[in-house]
């Protein structure tokens, strides 16, 4: 740790930020409308009649285009209606055939896996449809005269896909729903869409850290290794606040689901004692979890602090479990945010990232 380093004001970000990472916080301030646009505009697309008999799902995506998929396959785990499964390499199931809907998932349109699997989904006759920004991929399906989703990511001036992440839900849930795949109303998705913004106010920049729960996360967390606990509805959104802490905040982070950690992890708590420095468990409760797994999140809680490590409770206060869902995405785009400002790390850009596919391609 640099001891000589001063925390920057989380109060004062307006100030910090430059023209271009003031975009950041254009786009993470809108998720509603990320969410409202793309579900409004993909539940209107017009399906082939096959589409409609499908007997199974996969959705092929990476990083940012990835975990929304994950976000819906757990948020609709009990009500999704055919096998959910979820690609994220080159190869497709073998069960792939003309009764299987394959959804590409990329936000910019040349995701290299996603186009790979794309050429065996057509071998196959598989039913395709995308979601993304433009690119090659809408263009293959357009070739092809499929029905695709291609959106205008004027909510998310960042350009950054897991800032932009409200594009992919909102327009995989308005195709699930089309298709009729999933038990869920238009009406009561819109609804959570429009709670969104009330149930977030005191997430925002202008919100001083005193009153702002999320800037105090951040704060907490600087300089610690992050496990994010969450459970059953909410376990693809604590992918997706890793995968943005690991990007936007250049930070590393694990996300870790309960009861499966309960059957393992916690006899791992003892060493190296290095880990009881920096290790901080932060626990994303529900109470729309069931009774079995509110008891054992408690119960976890005493266990990590027996083993004298430090922990974050962190309440959700959503009425339904998509207005969790909603509150939680937008928590961890403030929350690795904030903490990018903390480390003086630049949220705009992935330059590893960046490295490794130019040396990918060499």
């Amino acid at each position: 740790m640099n001891y000589n380093y001063k925390m920057p004001d989380l109060d004062n970000i307006n100030k910090l930020f430059n023209s271009e990472t003031q975009n950041v916080i254009k786009s993470v301030d809108s998720l509603q409308n990320q969410l409202s646009q793309s579900f409004s505009e993909a539940i209107k697309i017009d399906f082939p009649s096959n589409y409609f008999a499908v007997k199974n799902i996969v959705v092929c995506g990476m990083g940012g285009s990835r975990f929304p998929a994950l976000i819906i396959k757990n948020l609709y785990k009990d009500r999704i209606k055919v096998p959910f499964d979820i690609v994220d390499d080159y190869l497709l199931p073998k069960y792939i055939n003309e009764n299987s809907l394959v959804i590409l998932s990329s936000y910019s349109g040349t995701t290299e896996e996603v186009i790979e699997c794309f050429n065996k989904a057509k071998e196959k006759n598989a039913c395709i449809t995308s979601i993304s920004a433009g690119g090659d991929i809408s263009n293959y399906l357009k070739k092809l005269n499929k029905p695709l989703y291609v959106f205008n990511p004027i909510y998310n001036p960042s350009n950054q896909p897991r800032i932009g992440l409200g594009y992919p839900i909102g327009a995989l849930i308005g195709i699930l729903i089309k298709l009729k795949l999933i038990d869920e109303k238009e009406q009561e998705v819109q609804k959570s869409i429009n709670k969104l913004q009330d149930n977030i106010k005191s997430f925002k920049v202008g919100v001083l850290e005193k009153n702002n729960p999320v800037k105090s996360v951040a704060i907490k967390t600087y300089e610690m290794y992050p496990y994010l606990i969450v459970s059953e509805f909410l376990t693809g959104v604590g992918n997706a606040i890793a995968n943005q802490t690991n990007e936007t905040a250049k930070s590393i982070s694990s996300f870790r689901v309960i009861p499966e950690l309960n059957h393992h992890l916690m006899e791992g708590l003892k060493h190296p004692d290095e880990l009881k420095k920096i290790a901080l468990f932060i626990f994303f409760f529900s109470n729309l979890y069931s009774e079995r797994v509110k008891k054992r999140f408690k119960i976890t809680k005493e266990v990590v602090e027996k083993n004298n490590i430090k922990t974050l409770w962190f309440e959700l206060k959503g009425k339904t479990r998509l207005d969790q869902v909603f509150e939680l995405i937008a928590f961890g785009s403030y929350f690795s945010m904030y903490l990018s400002i903390l480390y003086n790390e630049n949220p705009t850009t992935v330059p590893y990232v960046d490295y490794f596919k130019k040396r990918l391609s060499e």
